[in-house]
């Protein structure tokens, strides 16, 4: 007989269609599965007597994104530093590509077509700062990587980078999807 049972308040345990939460012995993790992505990020640490540890993971099924291509978006964004822009580098034809849709944009926002095949969500800030902002927290509600350059009027652009699980954000280095082997 175990002397900890372990159960989920107000439904029966099963898996969910988008993301799970699970329990670990070192804290609550939301995983996610998707054609392009899985990943598992840490919630909230806690120690649960019983249960296994669990580690972060981030796995793109292609492989690592090639560096020189978020260089591309950004040297795109660049044309424009006194507006927002937009840049999807998607998965196709085998390869990742990066791909500026449709948009229209100004100063403080852009609103763009959706690219399918999306791995990562680029856009600019133009001359301000590379954050996110709670605009940028509701438009990254799928399961994607998104990137915000700002300081596009400078030597070196800031970059920031997040991994997006429906609404979940966990901060990431850019050496954890970009290769930069160049």
């Amino acid at each position: 007989m175990r002397p900890a049972g372990y159960l989920v308040h107000g439904a029966e345990a099963g898996r969910g269609t988008a993301y799970n939460y699970v329990m670990a012995g070192n804290g609550l993790f939301l995983e996610a599965e998707g054609p392009l992505i899985t990943a598992r990020v840490l919630l909230a640490g806690a120690r649960v007597r019983g249960l296994p540890s669990l580690e972060e993971l981030l796995e793109l099924r292609h492989g690592m994104v090639p560096g020189h291509l978020l260089g591309l978006a950004v040297d795109v964004m660049a044309t424009g530093p006194d507006r927002e822009m937009y840049a999807a580098i998607a998965w196709n034809d085998g390869e990742y590509q990066v791909v500026v849709p449709p948009q229209e944009a100004g100063r403080g926002h852009v609103e763009y077509e959706t690219v399918p095949g999306t791995v990562v969500n680029a856009h600019s800030h133009g001359r301000m700062g590379a954050f996110f902002s709670s605009t940028d927290d509701a438009d990254d509600q799928g399961f994607a990587v998104s990137v915000v350059v700002g300081r596009l009027n400078t030597l070196f652009p800031q970059i920031e980078s997040r991994l997006c699980i429906y609404g979940y954000f966990a901060p990431l280095s850019l050496g954890q999807v970009f290769d930069y082997r160049w």
